[in-house]
C-alpha cells in the first residue's frame, strides 16, 4: 500500500499541471485541414501551363462538368469552362462534349448550358461554340510518344525545369 501511494501520489499532484487528460478546448483534433496551407507550393505554378496545353488540345468536356440527371454545371464544370473562356477569349472556338448519354433532352439542355454560361463570361467579340462530339486534337503518333518518353526521363536541372523559352521579339 505504501509503494503504490508513494508512486501513484506524484502522478495524481502533477496532472492538474498537464491539463489533465482533457484536450484543449479550442482544438479539434479530427478535422481535417481547410483550405491551402500558409503557402501554397511554388511548384503548381509550372504546371498550369502544362494544363492548360492539355486543355487547349483536348478542348472537351464531359459528363462529370454536370450534375447528375440534370443539365446545371457542377463546380468542376464552372472551374473547366471559366478557364477555357479565359484560355480562348481571343481566338475562340469549339469545345466538344463527349458524352455517353442517350437522353435528348437532356443532350440538349446541357449543351445549351454549357454555350449560355460561356457566352455570359466571354468578350462579346468572341464566341465558343459547344458540340456534341468526342475530343479534339490530333493526339501523338507512336514515334512521338516514344520520344516523348525518352525526353521526360532525362535529368533537367532545377534552374530550367518548366520554364518557358523567352520569345525572340516579331
Amino acid at each position: 500500500m505504501r509503494f503504490t501511494l508513494r508512486v501513484s501520489l506524484p502522478i495524481l499532484l502533477l496532472m492538474p499541471a498537464w491539463g489533465g487528460c482533457q484536450p484543449d478546448e479550442h482544438v479539434q483534433a479530427n478535422a481535417p485541414p481547410q483550405g491551402y496551407g500558409s503557402e501554397h507550393p511554388v511548384i503548381t505554378e509550372y504546371y498550369v501551363y502544362h494544363n492548360d496545353q492539355g486543355m487547349l488540345a483536348d478542348r472537351c468536356i464531359a459528363d462529370i462538368h454536370f450534375i447528375p440527371h440534370t443539365a446545371d454545371l457542377s463546380a468542376t464544370g464552372l472551374a473547366r469552362l471559366e478557364r477555357y473562356a479565359e484560355l480562348l477569349a481571343t481566338s475562340g472556338g469549339t469545345l466538344h462534349y463527349d458524352t455517353m448519354i442517350t437522353d435528348e433532352i437532356l443532350l440538349a439542355g446541357r449543351l445549351e448550358t454549357a454555350t449560355a454560361f460561356l457566352a455570359e463570361v466571354l468578350p462579346s467579340t468572341q464566341s465558343i461554340e459547344v458540340v456534341r462530339g468526342m475530343a479534339g486534337g490530333p493526339g501523338m503518333t507512336g514515334q512521338e510518344a516514344i520520344d516523348a518518353a525518352a525526353v521526360a526521363q532525362q535529368p533537367e536541372p532545377r534552374g530550367t525545369a518548366y520554364k518557358l523559352a523567352e520569345s525572340s521579339g516579331g
